[in-house]
C-alpha cells in the first residue's frame, strides 16, 4: 500500500515548477523520511540571522594562500574542520622534499588543477585536472607537480572510504551500472635501482593533529617492489561519471555517490550535467528545488562554461538553514549534441562543519546574492538578477 500522503493545495508534481517555491524536507541525508512544501516564500533567505555560520557562505579558493604555495616544506590549508572530518586545499608549485602519511584522515583528493606524478606505495599514478584518488589512512605518498600553478583540494574522512556502488547495491544498485569503476587506475610499483631507494628520506606524518617527522634511511615510497590486496589506491575522473536525472527533472546527489562511509556518515558525490526532462512546465522542470535535512553539504565548482570566473569556488550549506534551489522550465539545447563543461563536487557528512579563520578571509560579500552568481543562476543559464528575484518573490 503507498505510504505518500497528499495534503491541501498540491496541483503539480513534486518535480514541476510554477509560481510557487518548492522546498524538499529529508531525514537522514536523502535515505530517510521525506517531505515536498509548496510554498509562498522561500525559507533560504531570512530577514536576518543571529550567527554568521547558521548561513550557507562561499569562499574562493584561488585567493587563499597555502603555504606549501611558496614553500616545498609547506602545508595545505584547512577550509572546513568537523568532527571526523577535514577539507583542505593545496596550491603546491613545488616537489615535496619529504614523503608523507595522513595518520588521521583517509583521503580523497581532487586534482582541480594542474598535472603531478603522485607516488604512493603502491606504485606511481599521472595525475591531472580532473582526477581524483583515494589515499587510505597511513599510506605513504608523495606528490611532484609538473607546474606551478596548481589546485588540490582534500576530503580528509576518520571513516574508511568504500564505493557506494557496491555498498548501496541492494537499494539503489541500478546506478551501479553507470559508474563504470573498471576504469579506475590501479598503481603498479615500479622497482627502482636500489641506490636510488637507498637514499634517507623524511616521512612528514599528520598525527593527532599535528605535523610531526620521521627519518628512515631509505625512500618508504619505492622501496616496494610489489603487492596483492584489495585494491586500496585508485584514480577516477570526474568527466566519466554520469550525471543521472529523470523525464521530469532533477534527482538528488546520491545518484552521483561515487564513495560513501559504512555508515552514511559521509558521501562523496560528482555532479555533471543532468539529462534534459522531456516532460514540459508544470510537471517537469531543470534544476534542484530547496530543501533541508541533516547532512552538511560542501560544493565546490570545478568547472562551469558559463560561468567559469566561479572555477575553484567552495560553498557549506549547513544544517541550520534550508538550502536554497532554482528550477526553471525544461527545453532542449540546440543540436547537435555536445559534452556541456559544468560540474561540481559535492560531499555531504553527519559532521558540523565549520569554516576556519583563515578561509573566513575569503567569504564572498552577500551570500544570499552571491549564491545565484557563484553557485546557482549561471550554471543553469538563468541570469543570475532574474535568479534571485524569482526564488525570492
Amino acid at each position: 500500500m503507498p505510504s505518500t500522503e497528499r495534503r491541501g493545495r498540491v496541483e503539480r508534481l513534486p518535480q514541476g515548477v510554477d509560481g510557487l517555491v518548492d522546498e524538499l524536507y529529508t531525514i537522514k541525508g536523502f535515505f530517510g523520511q521525506w517531505a515536498h512544501f509548496y510554498r509562498h516564500h522561500n525559507l533560504s533567505h531570512p530577514k536576518s540571522v543571529s550567527a554568521d555560520y547558521m548561513m550557507y557562505q562561499g569562499v574562493d579558493s584561488n585567493a587563499l594562500q597555502p603555504t606549501d604555495a611558496t614553500d616545498p616544506a609547506g602545508t595545505p590549508l584547512t577550509l572546513l574542520t568537523g568532527d571526523g572530518v577535514e577539507v583542505s586545499i593545496s596550491h603546491r608549485s613545488a616537489p615535496m622534499p619529504f614523503a608523507e602519511r595522513n595518520q588521521d584522515f583517509h583521503q580523497i583528493r581532487f586534482y582541480h588543477r594542474g598535472e603531478f606524478t603522485l607516488e604512493t606505495e603502491c606504485g606511481p599514478l599521472e595525475v591531472g585536472p580532473g582526477d581524483f584518488v583515494t589515499i587510505p589512512k597511513g599510506l605513504i605518498y608523495r606528490e611532484t607537480p609538473k607546474g606551478t600553478d596548481n589546485r588540490v583540494l582534500i576530503f580528509g574522512v576518520a571513516e574508511p572510504i568504500v564505493s557506494a556502488m557496491d555498498e548501496m547495491w541492494d537499494t539503489v544498485g541500478f546506478a551501479g551500472h553507470f559508474i563504470d569503476e573498471s576504469g579506475m587506475v590501479v598503481p603498479a610499483p615500479i622497482e627502482h635501482p636500489l641506490d636510488t631507494v637507498n637514499v634517507e628520506t623524511t616521512v612528514r606524518v599528520k598525527y593527532c593533529g599535528n605535523w610531526e617527522t620521521m627519518v628512515y634511511p631509505f625512500d618508504p615510497v619505492r622501496d616496494v617492489v610489489g603487492w596483492v590486496g584489495d585494491p586500496i589506491v585508485g584514480k577516477l575522473n570526474v568527466w566519466d561519471i554520469p550525471g543521472l536525472g529523470s523525464s521530469h527533472g532533477f534527482m538528488p546527489p546520491p545518484t552521483g555517490a561515487v564513495f560513501m562511509a559504512k555508515d552514511k556518515s559521509f558521501f562523496f558525490n560528482v555532479l555533471s550535467v543532468k539529462p534534459f526532462p522531456n516532460e514540459p512546465a508544470p510537471n517537469g522542470s531543470y534544476g534542484p528545488p530547496g530543501h533541508q535535512n541533516d547532512y552538511e553539504e560542501v560544493w565546490f565548482n570545478h568547472a562551469s562554461e558559463n560561468a567559469p570566473d566561479t572555477d575553484g569556488h567552495v560553498w557549506l550549506m549547513p544544517t541550520s538553514c534550508p538550502h536554497p534551489g532554482l528550477r526553471r522550465p525544461p527545453e532542449y539545447p540546440p543540436n547537435p549534441v555536445r559534452k556541456i563543461r559544468e560540474l561540481k563536487l559535492n560531499f555531504d557528512c553527519t559532521a558540523i562543519l565549520k569554516f576556519t579563520d583563515e578561509a573566513k578571509k575569503s567569504f564572498m560579500a552577500n551570500p544570499q546574492e552571491a549564491i545565484y552568481t557563484s553557485f546557482y543562476g549561471s550554471h543553469i543559464g538563468i541570469d543570475p538578477t532574474d535568479a534571485l528575484q524569482h526564488v525570492k518573490h
